[in-house]
Order: C-alpha cells, then sequence, then structure tokens
C-alpha cells in the first residue's frame, strides 16, 4: 500500500479555500487558526496546529485531523457532513430545507426532492438541512437532491 502524499497548506492557499467556500455559501469561515491539508486527491483536512508539532519525517502518517471536504472543479467543495456542520451555521446561500418525512428518507440514501430553497445554484453542492439541524452537502439538479452521504453514515 503506497502512503498517500499530504501537502500542509500555506496561508494563500488557506485563503483560497475560504473564498472557495464564501463563493458557494455566502459563509465567512477562519481555517488559518488550523493546520489545514490537501490529500492528492483534493480532500482537505483540518487539525489543530498543535497535531502538526508531532509529525516528523521518521513516522508514518496516512492521514490527521478532521476530514473538511473535497475540492471540484470549477471553484466548488463537497463538504463532509462534519465539514456542513463547521460551515452550516453562517451559510446564507445554496441551503436547502427537509421536512421531516424527506430528511428520513434523505438520510436513508434517498435521493428526495427539498421542501425549501434559499438562493440555491443548480448542479452545485449545498447545506442540507431538517429545520436548524444540518445533515451534510449533497448536489441540487432541478428535478431532486442527490444524495451523496457515504453507506457507512446512513441510517436504515
Amino acid at each position: 500500500m503506497q502512503i498517500e502524499k499530504i501537502k500542509i497548506l500555506n496561508e494563500e492557499e488557506i485563503k483560497q479555500i475560504e473564498k472557495i467556500i464564501e463563493k458557494n455559501y455566502g459563509a465567512k469561515i477562519v481555517l488559518s487558526k488550523f493546520s489545514v491539508l490537501k490529500t492528492a486527491e483534493e480532500k482537505i483536512w483540518i487539525a489543530s496546529k498543535d497535531c502538526l508539532k508531532f509529525l516528523s519525517d521518521k513516522l508514518k502518517i496516512n492521514l490527521i485531523g478532521l476530514n473538511f471536504g473535497k475540492l471540484k472543479r470549477n471553484d466548488k467543495i463537497n463538504l463532509t457532513i462534519e465539514g456542513s456542520q463547521i460551515v452550516g451555521k453562517d451559510v446564507v446561500k445554496n441551503v436547502v430545507y427537509l421536512s421531516e418525512i424527506t430528511a428520513e428518507k434523505f438520510l436513508k440514501g434517498s435521493d428526495v426532492k427539498p421542501e425549501k430553497e434559499i438562493d440555491c445554484e443548480y448542479h452545485n453542492f449545498v447545506i442540507v438541512k431538517f429545520n436548524e439541524e444540518i445533515l451534510g452537502s449533497s448536489l441540487l439538479t432541478e428535478e431532486k437532491l442527490k444524495n451523496l452521504l457515504p453507506k457507512s453514515r446512513r441510517i436504515f
């Protein structure tokens, strides 16, 4: 098994990710208070700055921190559930709300039709909410909310 290359992002690269989040969700978050890392697959991980003190060339570390999301082409970001919950409290656009019934279907893995859309751009990632609970991030099309929840995070 080959160990994936992880890059520690500098301030300029972190600011670029913050701009992508602000452009897509209207939320101003400060990632510079964390160590931000990027894998070869464009996955973004965040960790406390103290975590990097323990890294050395002698340690073989595959991953560190919290999986925040994955950068996509055209300045888009697909946030993980945890990334959605970090960003979601300040989000003002690309937000969809589900009813209790559709939220349950969504958490079980089904594609659903959102009850309410706030300043949404189709074919973009949106924050999914039920009341004020943040359920994650998924892709919104004209017809439906495409479920992107990993199978391991669904309910049965």
